[in-house]
């Protein structure tokens, strides 16, 4: 009974330290959180990387009737801002955000995006469209 009980302590001892090594390598580091200033800035953005902001604008490509010659559409997408309450829409900072489903979103809410370029940006050139990884709305 004592032998038995040793095994089983010295079985846990040896798998403890195991599994929580093992959950360490499991997750990666988080991707860095820019701003839209830091996009502006026409650095080469190399990886995945996480901004916040607000949803001003939804775009669903209409459907297409049956039988019809529709034009193409953009991608559908959200538009998103880091300042709401701006007036002058010269000033507005926008990135498009590329997303299989943009009716998710609601407008005016801000959330915390982590997202991919999309093809190359030009060097000197601001980061203005991007591909969606993962979303969650921001607690304010």
């Amino acid at each position: 009974m004592i032998r038995k009980a040793l095994t089983i302590l010295f079985t846990v001892v040896c798998l403890v330290p195991a599994l929580s090594f093992s959950q360490d390598r499991i997750s990666a580091p988080e991707p860095p959180l820019l701003t839209f200033s830091d996009l502006q800035r026409g650095d080469a953005i190399a990886g995945p990387f996480r901004i916040e902001g607000f949803v001003i604008d939804i775009y669903k490509c209409p459907p297409c009737p049956p039988q019809a010659m529709c034009k193409p559409c953009i991608p559908d997408n959200i538009v998103v801002t880091d300042n709401i309450d701006e007036k002058d829409v010269s000033r507005i900072k926008r990135l498009r955000i590329s997303t299989d489903k943009p009716e998710q979103f609601e407008l005016k809410k801000k959330y915390s995006f982590t997202v991919r370029a999309r093809g190359k940006t030009a060097p000197d050139h601001p980061l203005e469209e991007v591909a969606l990884i993962t979303f969650e709305p921001v607690k304010e």
